[in-house]
């Protein structure tokens, strides 16, 4: 059994008989949940994770598959993209909040949503959120969760980080929190990959590169409804990092667990090594 990822949803196939038998769709979270905040902006001159009404698409990059004590799981790392190409005719799939004719009951004048400093900035999706065909969005939808996400291999969500990405990075490394700033108008840290590490099948460690932070989060995922955070990994000159491999003792050269990490800007190449 293998697990495809594209447009929001993960898609099961069986192997053998080189067959899709199951499309799940992903959906969204809801953003103006407590445990669903973010920073929607990069002019509004602080890092400070909000409450908004919006909801954000899953949209994952990558995924992974990982078996524990028996269950199937697929992880993945919620980046989100939108389309856009050029031609005739050409297409552009977002654009920012300040600019949409937002309805008038769901987003009321007094809270001053569009404002660059609020909602302004964010990107969101212009095919959807018009729910009475008025000619107004009563919904906005921006790209990615900003997240990380554990679903069941049958498509039901375990389990999703919220706002654990932004609140960890925002406390170990602020001065480079969502890269300076400059993409919490964007998609955040941008979730990009994953990779699991399976020690002796007792423990469970999950890794989850950010591509604009520079930075791979570390979670015990043993028990896959209730992760724990562990620790963030970087490395000096290394930026963007875009592929995770995990290379279990039993198959490493040194007999250690190590993590290897592609990083696109830089183009460099990285090893961890489990110390214990």
């Amino acid at each position: 059994m293998g697990f495809v990822t594209r447009n929001n949803g993960i898609a099961k196939v069986n192997l053998t008989t080189k067959t899709i038998e199951a499309i799940y769709p992903l959906g969204y979270k809801d953003h103006s949940l407590p445990q669903n905040s973010l920073d929607a902006s990069n002019e509004d001159g602080v890092t400070q994770l909000k409450n908004w009404p919006v909801r954000g698409l899953f949209q994952p990059d990558a995924i992974t598959y990982v078996n524990i004590a028996g269950t199937d799981y697929v992880i993945s790392a919620n980046e989100g993209d939108a389309r856009e190409y050029e031609g005739t005719p050409g297409f552009v799939g977002e654009d920012r909040i300040k600019d949409f004719n937002l309805d008038p009951t769901a987003f009321p004048v007094s809270e001053d949503y569009q404002n660059e400093a609020n909602l302004g900035r964010l990107k969101a999706m212009l095919s959807e959120g018009d729910i009475d065909n008025d000619g107004d969005y009563d919904v906005l939808y921006s790209y990615g969760a900003r997240s990380f996400t554990i679903w069941s291999g049958n498509g039901t969500q375990v389990y999703d980080s919220g706002n654990s990405i932004a609140t960890e990075t925002l406390a170990a490394s602020p001065a480079t929190f969502n890269d300076e700033d400059k993409r919490s108008d964007d998609k955040g840290a941008e979730p990009e990959s994953v990779d699991v590490l399976n020690i002796g099948d007792q423990r469970y460690i999950l890794f989850v590169g950010l591509e604009r932070t520079d930075q791979i989060m570390v979670y015990d995922i043993t028990n896959p409804s209730a992760p724990t955070f562990l620790t963030i990994l970087s490395h000096s000159g290394d930026e963007a990092p875009e592929g995770l491999l995990v290379v279990p003792a039993a198959d490493s050269p040194n007999d250690k667990d190590l993590l290897i990490v592609s990083n696109e800007d830089s183009g460099t190449v990285t090893f961890y090594e489990n110390q214990q």
